[in-house]
């Protein structure tokens, strides 16, 4: 799935070829090249979390925009963890009244069982323990995990479903013979 582009901000140049936004880009953690919304009012907001990590938060600021701009969630809200050191996101999908939690992670960082089971134990109510993983590659692409604790019952298949089983099935006998 492919986010929306962030709205950015044109980085001037001065005659030696240095970005007057140099020194802020230094400290948003962007690469030489690389532009971040650094006056977005929620961008700025965000950057005022006590999260250490920079590119942490730009990546939740992508998630953010896909999830109100592409996707069409309403009531979209951030929070810093400090404990964690990260920025999740809460909202609406669609038409959806029940909120739903999305934590945002840059596509190099590691995750392990343990920092996945304090995250759920710290973001989730303590009813619903499921939130949804937003993988951030560095062109923007997000792509969607939904992580629960524990398995989840499937829905029953549609009865097409069970149509094109029992088709697969005879298939299968008669190449098998």
């Amino acid at each position: 799935a492919v986010g929306a582009g962030p709205v950015m901000e044109t980085v001037v140049v001065g005659e030696s070829g240095e970005s007057a936004d140099s020194e802020e880009r230094e400290v948003c953690g962007a690469a030489p090249g690389e532009e971040r919304p650094l006056h977005h009012p929620t961008y700025t907001e965000m950057m005022a979390l006590d999260i250490a990590d920079s590119t942490q938060v730009y990546t939740a600021f992508l998630v953010l925009l896909d999830l109100l701009e592409a996707r069409n969630w309403k009531d979209v809200t951030y929070k810093g963890s400090e404990e964690l050191q990260l920025v999740y996101l809460q909202g609406c999908p669609g038409e959806q009244e029940e909120m739903e939690v999305v934590v945002p992670m840059p596509v190099q960082m590691t995750l392990s069982h343990e920092r996945i089971r304090r995250i759920m134990e710290c973001v989730c109510d303590q009813n619903e323990k499921e939130f949804t993983l937003a993988v951030v590659d560095s062109d923007s692409t997000v792509v969607y995990y939904q992580l629960t604790n524990g398995f989840v019952v499937p829905d029953p298949p549609d009865v097409a479903e069970e149509a094109d089983s029992k088709q697969c099935k005879k298939r299968r006998r008669k190449f098998q013979r």
